[in-house]
């Protein structure tokens, strides 16, 4: 009876165990990160002597509303790199989906995958802090059958035979690189304050 009752537990918690495993690896396949902002510094009048005052303040956390704006100047500002679509504001949370061209470096490859990766990108905002995250990140190639699809899979949603292994795996590296790419770039433009007018050259 004893034994029984063990068995009985051990197998439940091997069931939690694994329900805990499948909802990390779900967690997984985005690409997110906090990031805490401080209050820009205020400019203080010099002192009778010309010299400037030392704040001796704490630092505040930045306003919902600052880190907002910037996320949406982020989304709009066009770049170089890269095209985004669909812009929308929600609340306190700014998103757009995020295209990269893709082409195979291979001179004459033996697959017809050039076309676009595509990713969706939010910023949320809170008091002192935001939330990025890129998700769904898909390789869509111009001919419709040789789209490998999510790039987490381990297996092109067209099939192994269309886009072989070795192939499938250049993809995705290419698309986590692209990935981490625009992660460097949403944390280098939230350092720039909503009212500074940026060159969208630049980007």
């Amino acid at each position: 009876m004893k034994l029984t009752t063990l068995l009985y537990s051990v197998a439940i918690l091997f069931s939690i165990n694994s329900l805990s495993a499948q909802e990390a690896k779900t967690d997984e396949k985005k690409i997110q990160e906090v990031i805490t902002l401080i209050a820009d510094p205020v400019s203080l009048p010099p002192n009778e002597d010309g010299s400037l005052p030392v704040d001796t303040n704490p630092p505040k956390a930045m306003a919902s509303g600052e880190i907002l704006k910037r996320a949406v100047n982020f989304v709009k500002i066009e770049s170089t790199k890269y095209k985004k679509g669909n812009g929308v504001t929600t609340g306190s949370k700014a998103e757009c989906v995020v295209t990269f061209n893709y082409k195979p470096k291979e001179l004459n490859p033996v697959a017809d995958v050039q076309g676009t990766i595509t990713m969706h990108l939010s910023i949320d905002a809170k008091e002192g802090k935001y939330r990025y995250t890129i998700s769904k990140i898909s390789h869509n190639a111009q001919t419709a059958d040789h789209s490998g699809g999510n790039v987490y899979s381990e297996v092109p949603k067209c099939g192994s035979m269309k886009i072989p292994p070795d192939i499938w795996k250049r993809i995705r590296s290419e698309a986590f690189k692209q990935g981490a790419l625009l992660a460097n770039d949403v944390k280098e433009g939230m350092k720039i304050p909503s009212n500074t007018p940026v060159n969208s050259d630049e980007w």
